[in-house]
């Protein structure tokens, strides 16, 4: 299957497809369990996936497109294999059709690399054994990396855009505008089909400043029915917002009034579109305003000095993973702390509480986010005991380790994922 016959790359099926030497089993079978049954990734693995009597010289390209990303097992075996030589050139066809594919090195064990991925950075997990910073370098290589996110220092607007080809020369021009004037460009993640207890974009978007729309045409003056939805939310929410409609584009009533339409040589010359534009960003700028009740997960462990780097790589990892900052109990320092902690649980978009051992506080905290009626998810280190009485409906998820307690983090928190566009939109 040529790449180009494929899904776009954030709705395929599997995050990754496990490309491995067969000696190298044992420590692959160590990978796949961390990735698939701990912190629920979906992955390709011909172990698991491949069915019998399959012939592997189709099955494998058409399980590379079903892929959004390739894990490439580095070893001595796999230095030397014809066949992990082949799935990595069907990637690089994968890479080149599309740039958010991406092929990720893994080294099992110290190897002669191969000469096709010296410039590439890989992450060591001898004998395929995940740590806290395997596993923590592992996410960040499937989501990348938003070094702009930080509590309280980011101005998000949720911009509603089509991803089709044809659909980018606007789209990208505009979202390129609104990054450099400073703002961070958010959106659904493509492959959440819905949010759990109600509305999932207007969830998303009560929590940005500002609204902008680059409505595309899809021929004969239609649209979007998506892109219309997202307006007609916007406005129900009161926010300020910029709707930039392509040209012969038949909007319905009472959503073109405040509409910029540029014209076809504008568009063209883009020049003359950033200048038709750019007062349009400035009441962006002026009429932004702070969300009511801030996007924040809340984080609620032990904070002992022993567990402070656990802790720090745990946060940066939530924060990567849904695209909100991350509280703990740990970052507040000054004034009543007690009551500002209860404060910060109560209004937090959702809670995880690390109960391990019947910890007092957090066992505490955890009753705040139940009595406060916010979202809320129990984990513990293993194995597996009854919680305290009052969590005893509840579901724990249990753990053995930090890598696996960051993988099980990740579990539970998937939902709750946006979508940062500033990278996407630069591609």
């Amino acid at each position: 299957m040529a790449p180009s016959q494929t899904l776009p790359v954030q709705k395929r099926e599997f995050y990754a497809f496990l490309s491995h030497a067969h000696a190298d089993r044992v420590a692959v079978e160590r990978l796949y369990e961390w990735l698939h049954s701990v912190a629920g990734i979906p992955v390709w693995y011909d172990a698991k996936h491949l069915p019998p009597g399959a012939l592997v010289a189709t099955a494998l390209p058409s399980a590379i497109a079903q892929c959004r990303t390739m894990l490439l097992v580095l070893s001595k075996s796999a230095s030397q294999s014809g066949w992990v030589q082949q799935e990595y050139d069907c990637a690089v066809g994968h890479r080149s059709a599309n740039k958010d594919y991406q092929i990720i090195p893994v080294m099992i064990e110290q190897c002669d690399v191969p000469g096709f991925l010296e410039t590439t950075r890989w992450i060591d997990l001898p004998g395929g054994n995940v740590t806290l910073d395997g596993a923590s370098q592992l996410l960040a290589a499937l989501y990348g990396v938003d070094v702009r996110l930080a509590s309280g220092k980011t101005r998000d607007v949720y911009v509603s855009r089509g991803w089709r080809t044809s659909d980018a020369p606007l789209a990208n021009q505009i979202c390129s505008l609104l990054d450099t004037a400073g703002f961070r460009l958010i959106g659904d993640s493509e492959d959440q089909p819905r949010f759990l207890g109600g509305d999932r974009v207007r969830t998303i978007m009560s929590n940005c400043g500002a609204f902008v729309s680059i409505v595309p045409n899809r021929g004969n003056g239609e649209t979007s029915g998506f892109i219309i939805v997202e307006i007609e939310i916007a406005r129900s929410l009161g926010l300020p917002a910029v709707v930039v409609v392509e040209p012969d584009v038949k909007l319905p009533d009472g959503l073109a009034d405040d509409a910029v339409r540029p014209t076809r040589e504008e568009v063209i010359a883009e020049s003359a579109l950033a200048a038709r534009l750019r007062r349009s960003i400035e009441l962006i700028d002026d009429r932004w305003r702070t969300p009511e009740y801030p996007h924040y997960m809340f984080v609620a462990t032990d904070f002992d000095r022993q567990f402070r780097q656990r802790n720090r790589t745990i946060k940066e990892a939530v924060q990567m993973i849904t695209a909100m900052p991350c509280v703990m109990g740990d970052d507040i320092r000054e004034g009543r702390i007690q009551e500002i902690i209860t404060d910060r649980i109560s209004r937090a978009f959702a809670v995880v509480a690390d109960i391990s051992e019947g910890n007092l506080n957090t066992c505490i905290e955890a009753g705040v986010a139940r009595g406060a009626g916010a979202r809320y998810h129990l984990i513990a280190r293993g194995p597996q005991h009854s919680p305290p009485f009052m969590f005893r409906d509840q579901q724990t998820w249990f753990f053995d380790d930090d890598a696996a307690m960051l993988g099980v983090i990740h579990r539970i928190i998937y939902p709750y994922r946006r979508r940062v566009l500033n990278r996407d939109s630069a591609r």
